[in-house]
């Protein structure tokens, strides 16, 4: 194609067509420079292309990630929800009547507090977006943002949940394995089932 077009340059020079020429060759220029914005434009268009199905793979993962997350943080959410509901049911028998109160049920309201539950998310693709510096792919802006200040979030509920294990390790189980039958709570029995067990202990002010 280059050969063809000089030979037609040369056959004007020749016969001394200058002007024409000129305009041959502006004309050349200008097609040349059209073959080149359309080349940048159909790499470009392959480049979106390529960006959006990229685009779409994060969000398709991050969209399946963050199912699991939530069905996890429901079931976390309804532990703690019964863990408090029943602190709420002891709380309100206080004071505590020793030779009145239900034995059966002030057992099964304790034990229940007993149940630990964590909220452990998947983060693979969203790690995998900051590793990467990939977040910009993400073309939604509130998306985007919702998105970077997720780990953060995770951070501030993770620094909450050691607190709490560590109060429930370090406090919370050495009091009562001093006053009932661990063994029995383990297997789901009634923690007051034991013969060294004082009552006493439930009409104090530590209790």
């Amino acid at each position: 194609m280059i050969k063809f077009f000089r030979k037609i340059r040369q056959d004007l020079l020749s016969k001394g067509k200058t002007g024409k020429y000129f305009k041959y060759a502006i004309g050349e220029i200008v097609l040349v420079m059209i073959g080149i914005l359309l080349a940048f434009q159909v790499n470009n268009w392959n480049s979106n292309r390529i960006e959006k199905k990229k685009e779409a793979n994060y969000i398709e993962n991050i969209n399946k990630q963050f199912q699991l997350n939530r069905a996890q943080l429901d079931t976390v959410t309804l532990g703690h929800q019964k863990t408090y509901t029943n602190a709420t049911k002891i709380l309100n028998l206080v004071p505590i009547e020793i030779d009145k109160v239900n034995k059966d049920s002030l057992s099964f309201y304790i034990t229940e507090t007993f149940y630990n539950y964590t909220f452990n998310p998947q983060n693979s693709t969203i790690d995998a977006l900051t590793n990467t510096s990939d977040f910009e792919i993400i073309s939604n802006l509130e998306l985007r943002g919702l998105l970077q200040k997720w780990k953060e979030l995770v951070k501030d509920y993770q620094e909450e949940k050691i607190s709490f294990q560590n109060y429930f390790l370090d406090s919370y189980i050495p009091y009562f394995k001093n006053h009932i039958s661990l063994l029995n709570l383990i297997n789901n029995a009634n923690i007051f089932d034991d013969s060294n067990v004082e009552y006493s202990f439930l009409s104090s002010l530590a209790f």
